[in-house]
């Protein structure tokens, strides 16, 4: 594995996480590399889905020196018993180190091993299917060669077996700071993640010493969802023309285009890229017409037109007039009038009855 630190010209070292593929069952793994800037380690920005609070450690602000035993430090949390974070500022000078120790970005930085071998970690707001990405620096605090602190990421679920999946052992000494990255994608049903920095082991042998740790910052892409599900229905007599329009609507916010993706007996049907949908039924029926809408990225929505096409037996009446032939205005309404049955059949009344 190679490695890179700030001011050298080799190529930069980089881990990539992966998920599990079971929660439950999922084994660590090592797994490739790819590239990565050291412009891509910088601290963290505002509190958003995602994003590390406080990757820059440099709250509390005002710090000088080093070791600044903190509860008081936004965003993170320990898994050392006393609940203290460490954090070293500007002109820090500290056994058995000769030398000072600049912050990567910023002004100050953290040291995993505070009072003991520690974690430091944050739960984070995610996406199932969404990738994290993440970055952070890392140095030793001994000189020495041979001597150098060892670190790892470690992402995962909040309450899971295993705890989450490791990185490969992240590994600096003093000199410089190495810069790393990677990525993780969200498994399903996984809307809290837990993003750990685990301290190995010290170059120095003590475990109050070793693994400074800064530019810590996780940023988020979103999985690529399909739009809507399009679904439309005509309805009129064979051989009319009938139109409509699809409507599905990309969460991404992008622009959807539809067509339709297999051919209907006795129908004719054109469905257009922005929706538009024109049909005309060759027989009477429901036919119904598969559909697809895909955004601009290439997610589809399976969805339908259903035309409804009937038979007319005769024309429909205009007015009442063609439905009341015999009467000027409307049907009679309430009671017949003496003298009549129905509508139009018309009993006269005899007069011509002898009176008895």
């Amino acid at each position: 594995m190679k490695r890179s630190h700030a001011g050298a010209r080799m190529p930069l070292r980089v881990l990539l996480l992966g998920v599990a593929a079971s929660l439950a069952a999922a084994a660590v793994s090592v797994l490739t590399t790819r590239p990565v800037s050291a412009a891509e380690t910088g601290a963290a920005g505002p509190a958003e889905p995602c994003a590390v609070v406080n990757g820059g450690f440099e709250e509390p602000g005002g710090l000088r020196g080093q070791g600044h035993l903190r509860k008081d430090v936004p965003g993170w949390r320990t898994s050392s018993r006393d609940g203290l974070i460490e954090i070293w500022g500007a002109g820090n000078h500290a056994d058995p180190m000769d030398f000072t120790v600049p912050p990567d970005t910023g002004d100050q930085f953290a040291e995993l091993n505070g009072t003991s071998v520690s974690t430091l970690y944050q739960d984070i707001r995610t996406v199932p299917g969404s990738t994290i990405d993440w970055s952070l620096a890392h140095r030793g605090r001994s000189r020495t060669q041979a001597d150098e602190d060892v670190m790892r990421v470690r992402i995962g679920g909040v309450v899971q077996v295993p705890e989450g999946q490791d990185s490969p052992d992240i590994a600096d000494g003093g000199d410089t700071w190495g810069h790393y990255g990677g990525s993780y994608t969200v498994p399903r049903g996984q809307r809290v993640t837990r993003v750990e920095f685990v301290s190995v082991s010290s170059g120095t042998g003590r475990p109050s010493y070793g693994n400074f740790l800064d530019s810590v910052s996780t940023s988020c892409t979103l999985p690529n969802q399909p739009p809507t599900v399009p679904y439309l229905v005509l309805s009129g007599s064979v051989g009319q023309i009938l139109d409509g329009s699809l409507t599905s609507v990309d969460p991404e916010g992008g622009e959807v285009t539809y067509n339709a993706t297999a051919p209907v007996p006795w129908l004719n049907v054109t469905v257009r890229p922005h929706g538009t949908v024109v049909a005309r039924a060759l027989r009477p029926g429901v036919h119904q017409v598969p559909v697809k809408a895909c955004d601009e990225r290439g997610a589809c929505a399976d969805g339908r037109v259903v035309v409804v096409a009937y038979r007319r037996t005769r024309p429909l009446a205009r007015s009442l007039a063609d439905l009341y032939p015999t009467q000027a205005a409307a049907p009679p309404v309430g009671p017949s009038r003496p003298g009549t049955v129905g509508k139009d059949r018309r009993i006269p009344v005899r007069t011509d009855h002898p009176t008895p």
